[in-house]
């Protein structure tokens, strides 16, 4: 049996309402890579599934016109939840709500709701309504920024509503992720919050050209100091420039967030694949689900040890969501 996978980020209902039947193999393997078989085939049991939606793009399912376009955001935001509220009925995923979720045996994808960009959230109030349907995990934007936040190509720190958000989710027991904030949401973020933080699909500033799409090692080391995660995204313009990646661009960052942390229970995958992009730009030997075992291989060969190997693949997401799900 493959070692058993937890992926951060998948954006599972973008792709469904971009057209594809998640209950099929991607027949065309240069246009993608995930489906639920192909998930089940490589022991990824559970993903933080998205609720990607996307300003500026009011004419498709998962798009809307502006953060001011309150109707349009909820709606893009409800359809993308619907997809996973439809494939649970039918028994091809579990959504998972509390840790008893998490526990249970079962044949279906288990799925933590993670929303990439908060604009569908009509207000602060309205946060309670998608949680009862299942969101535990948030990050307040998307590069382009929200209302609430500034994102890393619209940067900007929290706005008021913003805080207020924060304070919401925080009395909800909704996790926060910091992937595509600004650096000064996150610092206002840091400031505010008594919640727990994350980057579901992130790499290191520090091993990278400046830019606050990837993180800074403070914002390592305090998402290390809270008992977060750090899942290391393969998109291949985010391990080198001129070049596609390989394994060995991607064992740097692991093991840059593990120093910097101070330990190795606090790195993970938060892979990104498919997420807008094809699997050739993933690293060469990991452009498929079933090819991931390729990197825990490399971890070994770097010296981890077998518990380490498994905490990275799985174990540190899984504490995670056992400290901070609902019971």
């Amino acid at each position: 049996m493959p070692m058993q996978w937890i992926d951060g980020h998948l954006d599972l209902a973008y792709l469904a309402l971009a057209g594809r039947d998640l209950t099929r193999p991607v027949e065309n393997a240069e246009k993608g890579c995930i489906s639920l078989p192909a998930l089940r085939a490589a022991n990824i049991n559970t993903v933080f599934g998205t609720l990607y939606t996307e300003k500026g793009s009011p004419g498709r399912p998962y798009g809307y016109a502006s953060s001011e376009d309150l109707d349009g955001a909820e709606q893009a935001g409800i359809r993308e939840l619907e997809v996973y509220e439809t494939l649970e009925q039918a028994g091809e995923i579990l959504i998972i709500r509390s840790r008893a979720d998490l526990e249970l045996s079962t044949d279906a994808v288990k799925v933590v709701i993670l929303m990439e960009g908060a604009d569908p959230i009509r207000s602060p109030g309205h946060a309670r309504m998608w949680y009862d349907r299942g969101l535990r995990l948030v990050g307040m934007t998307w590069g382009a920024g929200t209302r609430y936040a500034g994102g890393n190509s619209r940067h900007g720190p929290l706005t008021a509503m913003g805080r207020e958000l924060v304070a919401a989710f925080d009395d909800l027991g909704i996790a926060h992720d910091i992937s595509h904030m600004a650096d000064e949401s996150v610092e206002d973020l840091i400031r505010i919050t008594t919640g727990s933080i994350v980057a579901s699909h992130s790499n290191c500033r520090a091993l990278l050209a400046e830019n606050q799409r990837h993180l800074p090692d403070d914002f390592i080391r305090e998402i290390g100091n809270r008992g977060g995660v750090v899942g290391l995204n393969l998109y291949t313009h985010f391990l080198t420039e001129h070049r596609r990646a390989t394994v060995d661009d991607i064992l740097p960052h692991v093991i840059h967030v593990s120093e910097v942390m101070g330990h190795r229970t606090g790195v993970a995958l938060g892979s990104d694949a498919d997420g807008g992009f094809a699997p050739p730009e993933l690293p060469v030997g990991l452009d498929h689900p079933a090819r991931f075992g390729a990197l825990a291989e490399a971890l070994a060969g770097k010296g981890w040890s077998h518990a380490e190997v498994e905490a990275f693949t799985h174990g540190n997401w899984l504490r995670f969501l056992r400290e901070t799900l609902p019971e």
